[in-house]
């Protein structure tokens, strides 16, 4: 059984503007956030977006371990 296909245009998706989030910062004394730190700087230099992005991830879940 076969169905009749739209013959009319659906309305645009609207999506909201995304907004982007600062660069969390490493704490300070922290050896792992100075890692992580390290290795975003370096990634940004290299102009690797993935590993900045995980860097900027990582350091937002790391520190709510402080």
């Amino acid at each position: 059984m076969k169905t009749e296909p739209n013959r009319w245009q659906e309305k645009p998706v609207v999506l909201p503007v995304r907004v982007e989030r600062p660069r969390p910062r490493p704490v300070p004394g922290c050896a792992e956030c100075a890692r992580l730190g390290q290795l975003r700087k370096a990634a940004g230099l290299e102009g690797d977006g993935t590993t900045v992005a995980d860097c900027n991830i990582l350091l937002r879940m790391h520190g709510t371990g402080h």
